[in-house]
């Protein structure tokens, strides 16, 4: 699922691992993650990015 981070955002898949997400990032995370993330306020949905959106590219 695609979401785009609010703030910054700690997801931890096993208690030995964590991954970080920092606010303003567009990432495709698992379902828990994002669930986890939204539940907190931390996330909102959005789409996947389009191809060159980034880049500067037309």
């Amino acid at each position: 699922m695609w979401v785009r981070f609010t703030a910054d955002f700690d997801w931890k898949p096993t208690p030995q691992s964590v991954i970080a997400y920092k606010a303003g990032m567009e990432q495709n995370v698992t379902r828990a993650c994002a669930d986890a993330a939204l539940s907190a306020d931390k996330a909102v949905k959005c789409s996947k990015p389009r191809k060159g959106a980034d880049d500067g590219q037309a």
